[in-house]
């Protein structure tokens, strides 16, 4: 504040003496030494005070008491209020006064920690959906596992399982036993197709099937491998693969063969990794494998 002073003249050798402008009535004279005090304060505070100040008092200021245009008057003698027209709104239930941009300033904050509630609120829902994506997931190799069950638990379709591999060894490895004839004439279906993932499942157990070899050569891998596998894509490629190789009408294609074999040691390598086809996968060179099986020709053109 300026020192008291009941006299005009008195006034103006203060302004005069502060460098500011001596015209005008005592009201004028006051402001100008109110203000250039509080203009003074202000230099003298640190950047950081300064930034603050900046958002509390020069953009928008606080006000306890008062009428709404009592408040804007006062205002306008706050430093950086002068310009612009002057609102009050309250902020957190606070009344708050000054012009647009420094009231949207005032009520930053809240719409912040708005804003964080909501994120948040969107992190924990995502968070439950990959949970729930999991237990879906989970919920799909049980299924796949009672399939393969019910599938073996039906006799005729084992034996047409059989009789699959069975004829295989006759007609193309030539090494057929006296239990894969029986095989082959118990079977009243002729399979024409693979399906590694039940085949691998007639080698388990005491009564289970005893040549592995004779499935490794349809199927491309061991079954005690086959049977942990729950990726159907990777079946998939299994399932052709022995469907050309038992195929005793057609001749499979050295290149279908090799890329065949290119992709089962890939993904041996790979320490069965079946997410191959997953985007951002580590296995990219098991995925194109894979893929090329499916591009190329898998049998020669007849002659």
């Amino acid at each position: 504040m300026p020192p008291k002073a009941t006299k005009v003249e008195d006034l103006r050798k203060q302004c005069k003496s502060a460098g500011l402008d001596t015209t005008g009535n005592k009201a004028d004279l006051v402001k100008r030494l109110k203000n250039q005090k509080k203009q003074k304060n202000l230099e003298e505070l640190s950047p950081w005070d300064q930034d603050d100040l900046k958002y509390d008092a020069i953009l928008v200021t606080k006000w306890k008491t008062g009428s709404e245009e009592e408040m804007k008057s006062e205002a306008k003698d706050v430093p950086g209020l002068q310009e612009g027209e002057l609102e009050v709104q309250k902020v957190r239930g606070e009344p708050f006064v000054g012009n647009r941009c420094g009231l949207d300033l005032a009520g930053l904050q809240e719409r912040v920690r708005a804003l964080e509630e909501k994120m948040s609120a969107l992190a924990e829902r995502q968070s439950a959906r990959k949970l729930r994506q999991s237990a879906l997931k989970d919920e799909v190799n049980m299924l796949w596992d009672d399939v393969f069950t019910l599938k073996l638990c039906v006799p005729e379709y084992s034996r047409v399982r059989n009789r699959f591999i069975s004829t295989f060894k006759r007609d193309e490895l030539n090494n057929a036993t006296e239990s894969d004839i029986d095989s082959i004439q118990e079977g009243n279906i002729i399979p024409h197709e693979g399906d590694s993932a039940v085949d691998a499942l007639l080698y388990e157990g005491l009564n289970g099937r005893r040549d592995p070899s004779a499935f490794k050569e349809l199927y491309g891998m061991h079954p005690a491998d086959v049977v942990k596998i729950r990726h159907k894509e990777t079946i998939k490629i299994l399932n052709i693969h022995a469907g050309v190789r038992a195929d005793s009408h057609k001749t499979g294609t050295d290149e279908f063969y090799q890329r065949f074999a290119e992709f089962v040691q890939l993904f041996e390598g790979s320490d069965y990794d079946e997410s191959y086809l997953t985007a951002g996968s580590k296995c990219a060179d098991v995925a194109r494998a894979y893929w090329s099986i499916l591009d190329c020709q898998r049998y020669q053109d007849s002659a």
